[in-house]
């Protein structure tokens, strides 16, 4: 009887499928964390006459939009971003060149210090085509 069950139980495991859709990857999350960090740190790391980086130096003039653009300039080529910029305590705003996320986006954040005022990067990050 023992036997028969089991054999029941196999033939009936093998016909039986249930389709569980699998979650995003937890490394497709990092890649695009990591690729966003990577852009804002290269933005700062840029050198400038006037300001530590390239990227002081555009939000310290209110060049907003072409501080956007560069660190937008600086993400690997399978990975879009809308950039988010804001000021001591004001609300984000996107600047740069704006799109439309795909699925799954993944966020990226930086602050930086100039001239007496706390400036908030943020990224949000997906792959290209999701």
């Amino acid at each position: 009887m023992l036997t028969l069950f089991w054999l029941f139980f196999m033939t009936a495991a093998f016909l039986i499928t249930v389709h569980v859709p699998d979650s995003n990857s937890i490394s497709m999350d990092a890649e695009l964390k990591f690729a966003g960090e990577d852009a804002i740190n290269l933005a700062l790391a840029t050198p400038s006459s006037e300001y530590d980086s390239k990227l002081a130096e555009y939000l310290a003039n209110g060049q907003r939009d072409e501080a956007c653009e560069m660190i937008q300039e600086y993400i690997i080529g399978s990975v879009e971003a809308n950039c988010w910029l804001s000021i001591d305590s004001s609300t984000l705003q996107p600047h740069g060149e704006v799109a439309t996320p795909g699925d799954n986006t993944v966020n990226a954040h930086d602050m930086v210090a100039i001239d007496g005022h706390l400036w908030t990067v943020s990224l949000d990050l997906w792959e290209r085509g999701s």
